[in-house]
């Protein structure tokens, strides 16, 4: 059985992942907390690890001589815009210092694993044209951007100068059941709290929504596609405004339109518009398998029992 590691495994996606590829793979987990907080399946192989990457590089390197992976998806990172804006050495030691000791744990290795490094859409800031490609210019307007920008730079300097194998996914607007920040889980706060959806911005932003399940199905596809791109668009090629977004949540929850409304401030960090163009995405085989409006009747349906 083929062997993967997924660092920040007790994270949104990060858990996803490990309960997407359980039969397919042994897993090894790795996060900072002192337990696996998620589901555990009977059958599957999982150990796990805690461990601070960024401050303990040999515990680190054990864990992968030991597990031997033949996969390593680093969803361990710092994966809040706000946050990197008020603290953003925070965010550095987060994303881009754990990324490095990743890296450097591997060195050793005459086997090289596949890796995929998990970046984000953050890395375009606001685009002067939609739908972005791979290829369009990168101005990240947020340190969380920057980051993930400098993460990308050192896996393509590891790949060309010492023969790794790692892929870039930029994920745009990732949800889900099992999300407990970001945009859906502010919404139920807030709608639990007042009544109403009050949100930031004028609503006519826009987003790329990618439900995770597809997310999953991508990285498969992305780990059997034998082309030599090292950058994939990890999205669905649509563009949704906030303002349809909110008011299909808040038809789910048996509400009116009415309650959404927006404040007219922009948070510092946050772009105006995102569009992806997934031709390269689509070259491995990938088709949205989710919906939004389903996805968004299975967010409400799990948040509501929380």
């Amino acid at each position: 059985m083929k062997k993967m590691v997924i660092t920040g495994v007790n994270g949104f996606i990060g858990r996803s992942a490990k309960e997407y590829f359980e039969k397919e793979y042994e897993i090894t987990g790795i996060d900072l907390a002192e337990s696996y907080c998620g589901e555990k399946h009977a059958g599957g192989v999982f150990t796990y690890y805690q461990c601070n990457m960024s401050q303990n590089p040999a515990e680190l390197a054990n864990i992968f001589t030991g597990s031997q992976p033949d996969v390593i998806l680093h969803c361990a990172g710092s994966a809040n815009v706000g946050a990197s804006v008020v603290n953003p050495m925070a965010d550095l030691d987060g994303n881009l210092h754990s990324l490095y000791q990743l890296l450097l744990a591997l060195k050793s290795f005459e086997k090289r694993p596949k890796l995929i490094f998990f970046s984000s859409a953050a890395v375009y800031g606001n685009p002067k044209q939609l739908p972005v490609r791979e290829t369009d210019a990168l101005a990240p307007i947020s340190p969380y951007g920057v980051h993930k920008l400098m993460c990308e730079e050192l896996c393509r300097y590891y790949n060309r100068v010492h023969g790794y194998r790692t892929r870039a996914i930029r994920i745009f607007s990732a949800y889900g059941s099992g999300l407990r920040k970001q945009l859906l889980w502010d919404i139920y706060q807030k709608y639990q709290n007042t009544g109403e959806i009050r949100l930031f911005g004028t609503g006519d932003e826009t987003r790329d929504f990618i439900h995770v399940s597809d997310i999953m199905r991508a990285i498969e596809l992305i780990l059997a596609y034998d082309g030599g791109e090292e950058v994939f668009n990890v999205a669905n090629g649509e563009e949704v405004s906030i303002r349809e977004l909110a008011e299909l949540y808040a038809a789910e929850l048996g509400e009116d339109a009415g309650i959404v409304t927006f404040s007219g401030e922009t948070k510092v960090g946050d772009p105006q518009n995102w569009r992806a163009d997934i031709s390269l995405l689509k070259k491995t085989g990938y088709q949205k398998q989710t919906e939004l409006k389903s996805g968004i009747a299975d967010y409400v349906n799990w948040v509501k029992k929380k």
